[in-house]
């Protein structure tokens, strides 16, 4: 993902306009998609009285509004520069289409200064930005948008706003007393289904799942829905108790984290399946990387051989099972040996003993989720 996207989920349209016009350096102005303004974001007051206003004023005419829907911007999934048009009086616009779901939700106008020029990397980095405001567009589209700052401030919040937000979700009744489990998805439909209640966090979507009559019948409904339309699905642990709606979070997104390393765990990771690295969620990447990452482990991982990380993780995998590790691998099983002496040698662990490859085996697994020394870190 590009840099403007890397930070924390926007909270709010505002924080996007806002997170946008810094981005840019420019006056920026959001449209619904029937063109009546949403919310602006200047860089002065004055360009907030003029260009916001001129923005509107030209969008809602409608020899104006015809040229810029054929310009393609109501169908756009990147970017659009709609050049001026002197029969319609309007001007050269720079223009980002706010989707989700396959849908437009709105368009973003940028108005930067006359002697101003934003390049298109400078646009498609916003593009991020761009799907998160368009979730949160289809949020209130579907009754929801209410919901997605208090379920921001719940999952994400610092442990105050998380608790003041479970309190105000409890009272307003906008959420039950009863089982909950949260999922992780990178699926962007609005779900309507009673018991369910799904809203934007970032690139992903929190989904709520209430568990209040048949436990597995509910939880498996929201699964099977999600994962049959081709996306991932991590499953947190099941509470009761709404404060512990952040882990159960965290717990589901860490399950999203496996998937990306481990395809054939997915599509859909439960947390209470997943073993090992479950040691992930007690702590920060950090921690946990100057724990399991031992300077045996270190000395594997920046030795940077694919083969040799490769067959130990495939050797761990089947038990230590000879036969088993050169089918997986298909190498020949001198091969197979060789490479096991080049591990011993670059670690100096003896893979016979049953602590070393614990130290091995957990380091490698859990080394590469956090992000080891020549691994890509988590998202």
């Amino acid at each position: 993902m590009n840099q403007i996207g890397r930070g924390a989920a926007i909270a709010s349209v505002d924080d996007f306009m806002a997170r946008t016009r810094r981005h840019l350096g420019a006056s920026v102005v959001l449209l619904d998609s029937d063109f009546e303004m949403i919310a602006y974001s200047a860089r002065s007051i004055a360009m907030s009285q003029d260009h916001s206003q001129s923005v509107v004023r030209q969008a809602t005419d409608a020899d104006t509004r015809n040229w810029i829907v054929d310009c393609g911007i109501t169908y756009a999934t990147r970017p659009v520069r709609t050049p001026a048009n002197r029969n319609t009086g309007s001007k050269a616009r720079i223009c980002l289409p706010v989707r989700h779901g396959g849908k437009t939700y709105g368009f973003l106008f940028v108005l930067p200064d006359d002697d101003a020029s934003i390049s298109d990397h400078e646009l498609e980095e916003l593009m991020p930005l761009a799907a998160q405001a368009g979730a949160l567009l289809a949020a209130d589209a579907s009754g929801n948008g209410h919901l997605a700052g208090a379920f921001a401030d719940l999952l994400e919040g610092d442990p105050d706003r998380s608790s003041a937000a479970a309190e105000h979700l409890r009272a307003s009744g906008d959420v039950s007393d009863a089982e909950f489990t949260m999922l992780a998805t990178d699926h962007d439909a609005i779900d309507r289904r009673p018991g369910v209640t799904a809203v934007p966090m970032g690139r992903l979507t929190a989904v709520f799942v209430t568990q209040r009559d048949s436990p597995s019948a509910a939880l498996r409904s929201a699964v099977d829905s999600y994962s049959a339309e081709g996306s991932v699905v991590g499953v947190g642990g099941t509470y009761s108790d709404l404060r512990d709606a952040r882990k159960s979070w965290r717990q589901a997104r860490l399950c999203l984290d496996v998937i990306a390393l481990e395809p054939s765990k997915g599509p859909v990771a439960y947390w209470d399946q997943l073993g090992v690295y479950r040691l992930a969620a007690i702590a920060s990447a950090e921690l946990i990387a100057e724990a399991v990452i031992t300077p045996a482990v270190r000395a594997l991982f920046e030795h940077r051989n694919r083969d040799l990380l490769s067959t130990a993780e495939t050797f761990f995998d089947n038990g230590g099972d000879i036969a088993a590790t050169t089918d997986a691998l298909s190498i020949h099983r001198q091969t197979l040996y060789y490479r096991l002496r080049r591990i011993q040698e670059l670690t100096t662990l003896d893979l016979s003993i049953g602590q070393d490859r614990l130290e091995l085996h957990v380091g490698l697994a859990l080394g590469r989720l956090v992000g080891g020394p020549g691994t890509s870190n988590r998202s």
